[in-house]
């Protein structure tokens, strides 16, 4: 039987690439109805999605919706409500899988995260570069150790200049700016590689002519871990294509993603990846072929909640993230240390 799921929030980008990859694997997702409580929102995913999901309804809110006959909920709101939707869901006794970043402050996550534990319920985060295919690739050389022990991680992850003024509208709430909304996806994988984090130093810039003067369009943080360092670079300027990568070196080898792409980016029917080991004279480039972005994501919640798997990254990564993401951005304030 498909996986019955309800959406709270439809605003945000990955909303679609989760709705349209649910529509094209009916036997094992349903989308049972979906609410957002913002009019215009509502109306642009209606004309995006009606002809799309079979019986698509809407509920006037959460709680409606939360009534009926549900296996789980996806969280795809704006970010600033994510996790208020993500309770109600929680509460209600239903599992989340929830759009990133997990909030604007880590004490609503850590409430969330507790009240998730206390009922056994999963909660998942959605950072869906977790399953492409040339980062599981190195996330299970690093599991067996064939790089050693990493000291250095790079990423960046830029996003187009000719995005700036929308980006503007939507980020510009944020004191993290265009750094906050991309950054922890790279922080995601540093922390699964190199641990906990012990002290983050960060360089938050407006740098454009145009623009709100306070709006952070490109931004470096350097994050210190006990025996590595990893360098996370994030910017709204960027006019070269095929510009997002991560750089991975250990005592035992290198690996290096030239391209990361992206669900709205133009992307290769393989996504290399290049390894050199120990000893190696040369680099070898493997290329597996390119994941289709958010199945896996869907595959990963639908088998946690069926009781097939443990989850692949734990709650408690999860909260360091996100304590690393909002220390990084500048917005986790003197109540939250």
């Amino acid at each position: 039987m498909p996986l019955r799921l309800a959406m709270l929030g439809m605003w945000h980008t990955h909303a679609d690439g989760m709705v349209r990859q649910i529509c094209a694997h009916p036997e094992e997702f349903s989308l049972v109805g979906f609410h957002d409580p913002d009019p215009q929102v509502v109306a642009q995913r209606t004309a995006q999605w009606s002809d799309l999901v079979p019986g698509f309804r809407l509920f006037d809110s959460p709680a409606e919706l939360l009534r009926q006959p549900l296996d789980g909920v996806l969280v795809e709101g704006r970010v600033s409500s994510n996790v208020g939707f993500a309770r109600q869901a929680i509460e209600s006794g239903f599992p989340v899988l929830l759009e990133k970043p997990a909030g604007i402050t880590l004490n609503e996550f850590v409430a969330l995260v507790d009240s998730a534990r206390s009922r056994r319920l999963h909660l998942q985060m959605a950072y869906l570069f977790r399953y492409m295919s040339a980062v599981q690739e190195l996330l299970a050389r690093h599991q067996r150790g064939d790089l050693g022990a990493i000291y250095l991680f790079r990423g960046r992850l830029p996003k187009d200049l000719a995005l700036y003024s929308q980006l503007v509208e939507e980020l510009g709430v944020y004191r993290g700016g265009v750094f906050f909304e991309m950054a922890g996806h790279l922080i995601d994988l540093a922390v699964a590689l190199a641990g906990t984090p012990r002290r983050v130093t960060s360089f938050l810039r407006h740098h454009h002519t145009a623009g709100p003067a306070d709006y952070i369009d490109n931004g470096l943080a350097v994050i210190e871990f006990d025996r590595a360092l990893a360098e996370i670079d994030i910017t709204g300027l960027e006019v070269a294509p095929s510009s997002r990568r991560i750089e991975v070196f250990g005592t035992g080898g290198a690996a290096v993603i030239p391209h990361l792409g992206s669900g709205h980016l133009a992307n290769n029917a393989v996504q290399p990846i290049e390894i050199c080991r120990a000893g190696d004279s040369e680099w070898t480039t493997f290329k597996p072929a390119a994941a289709t972005l958010q199945i896996k994501d869907l595959r990963e919640f639908a088998n946690v909640v069926n009781g097939n798997k443990s989850p692949s990254f734990t709650l408690d990564h999860d909260l360091v993230v996100q304590e690393t993401l909002l220390r990084a951005s500048e917005m986790l304030d003197s109540t939250q240390n």
